[in-house]
């Protein structure tokens, strides 16, 4: 049975990690096209859930494209709702006899997999052996399952649960949070109920167990997140609790009060039991997304009510990378661009700081500072995350790029909280030199990130210029301390010299910036201008 479950473990991993490769940026494109149609919604819901078989990878996906603007946060909805039962097909195929097939499946795929032959299928290879691992595992603990009654002491705490419902449900729920995979927990469900140590009641309930237990998974991997967000990850987490309200009370009154409801019509089937107990699992899936159907527009708005945008809501955490999200190192890749992206624009709120020395700059800048620190680390995590993943060709090639961006955007922000406070304090009045060199600084800046954000090749062409050393924006700075000393008394010229070596630090970075941008070359990214 152990050995059975750890490979089940380990297959269901590599079809994890060779199905991300393989379809992780498919799955991103297909999802963000559902714009305007809800059916399109709920079946390309259902595949992808079919396909990512596990309903916190799904939403961790529509958080992800719902941030960056690629789906309406209604149109994720409707397609979490149905990913739902997609996450049901695999339970199906591995109650059907196929010992045989899978043990010529997973050979020769074992075999392929070794060698990495042949090299541009190995994703498509691994995804199979791992499927082959998976179901071999399931008919491992199947054929370990019906000796476990010659065990004493197994077969009087299987007969102690008996009846037992409520706390056959709670194990299911606790079981489930404890794998981390509702999946598994049911496949072993099945297996002892196959073996005839668990009754086809007990089974039932605890297959209902199963299914609030995958949605408090949600919960808790998706704790820190806010607004929009966390409006996808209670989406999921109220979908187990509606679920739940509806399913177990029916068993309750079906077991307790003789109504035949859900058990009659599973036995009405006169499918092989393990085949009931899968049917048992869609029907929950199915009915829960029946319910939200009905009220999903009131659970829109208790969501939107109850967890509300909020502009400034992400300003301490990344807006687009999710939990795990460098599983899949190209969707990845691009998220961090868009992170960059933000931190950028996210320079220029240092410009409208408090002027004059009443203003306290530094106060106000504080904070910003700080926010962005921790929004640069958890991106640096990510970023060390995928070099340990050891990449090769075009990865390889925009992870160093991502990198290096990533490097010059800490740089520069570091120039920017220590010389724009002090330069907003002793800038002086709209003649005053250290006014005029802050606002050549600003008009340099918002060029350079105008190019930043939008990528055009004749937008890179002038910030490159205006930002290189003895270009149009150093070339004015400097012009400035060219001028009569009447200007400007000598404390002021102290300050704005020192504000001078600020800028041209800044510059520098930012021209190093958007040449590191430039050879990146587009990623066909969106404008978030």
């Amino acid at each position: 049975m152990l050995a059975g479950l750890g490979l089940f473990f380990v297959g269901t991993a590599l079809l994890d990690r060779h199905l991300r490769a393989l379809a992780g940026r498919r799955l991103r494109d297909v999802f963000a096209g559902l714009t305007d149609n809800p059916w399109k919604a709920g079946w390309w819901g259902f595949c992808i859930g079919a396909v990512a078989q596990t309903a916190s990878a799904v939403t961790y996906l529509a958080i992800s494209l719902v941030n960056t603007g690629l789906l309406p946060a209604r149109r994720a909805l409707t397609a979490l709702n149905w990913s739902n039962p997609g996450t049901c097909v695999l339970i199906f195929f591995l109650t059907l006899p196929l010992n045989v097939f899978t043990a010529y499946v997973m050979g020769v795929a074992g075999i392929l997999y070794a060698f990495q032959q042949p090299k541009n299928w190995r994703h498509a290879v691994g995804f199979i052996f791992g499927i082959g691992l998976l179901f071999y595992g399931l008919f491992l603990m199947q054929d370990a399952g019906a000796q476990l009654n010659q065990y004493d002491w197994f077969r009087e705490l299987m007969e102690s649960a008996h009846g037992q419902y409520l706390v056959v449900f709670f194990v299911g729920v606790l079981l489930t949070v404890l794998a981390q995979s509702g999946n598994a927990v049911v496949l072993v469900t099945i297996v002892l109920a196959q073996a005839g140590v668990l009754g086809e009641d007990e089974a039932v309930i605890a297959i209902y167990g199963v299914n609030l237990g995958a949605s408090l998974i949600t919960h808790i991997l998706t704790l820190r997140l806010k607004g929009t967000a966390k409006q996808m990850a209670m989406f999921q987490v109220y979908y187990g609790w509606l679920g739940t309200l509806l399913l177990v009370p029916l068993f309750f009154i079906e077991v307790w009060g003789g109504v035949p409801l859900v058990l009659a019509a599973l036995k009405l089937t006169n499918l092989p039991l393990a085949q009931q107990l899968a049917l048992t699992n869609l029907i929950w899936c199915v009915g829960a997304s029946l319910v939200v159907v009905i009220i999903e527009r009131r659970m829109e708005r208790m969501l939107l009510q109850k967890y509300p945008p909020d502009s400034n809501e992400s300003d301490d955490r990344p807006r687009y990378l999710y939990p795990r999200c460098e599983e899949d190192p190209p969707a990845c890749l691009d998220l961090i661009a868009q992170e960059h992206r933000r931190l950028a624009a996210r320079l220029s709120q240092y410009f409208r700081l408090p002027s004059g020395l009443s203003g306290n700059a530094l106060a106000t800048a504080l904070p910003r500072h700080r926010d962005f620190t921790k929004v640069t680390d958890e991106v640096s995590q990510v970023l060390h995350a995928l070099m340990d993943q050891r990449q090769s060709g075009d990865l390889a090639g925009g992870l160093a790029r991502a990198l290096e961006r990533h490097d010059l955007l800490c740089a520069l922000e570091r120039e920017f909280f220590q010389v724009l406070p002090r330069a907003k304090q002793y800038a002086g009045g709209p003649d005053s030199l250290g006014h005029r060199t802050l606002e050549g600084l600003e008009a340099a800046w918002l060029t350079i990130l105008d190019a930043i954000l939008s990528q055009d090749p004749d937008d890179l062409d002038l910030a490159l210029m205006i930002s290189a050393d003895g270009g149009g924006a150093l070339a004015r700075l400097r012009e400035n301390f060219l001028e009569p000393a009447t200007l400007a008394n000598r404390e002021e010229q102290a300050a704005a010299l020192h504000l001078l070596g600020g800028c041209e630090r800044l510059i520098w970075l930012a021209n190093r910036l958007v040449m590191s941008v430039q050879d990146g070359g587009g990623r066909d990214l969106p404008d978030f201008r």
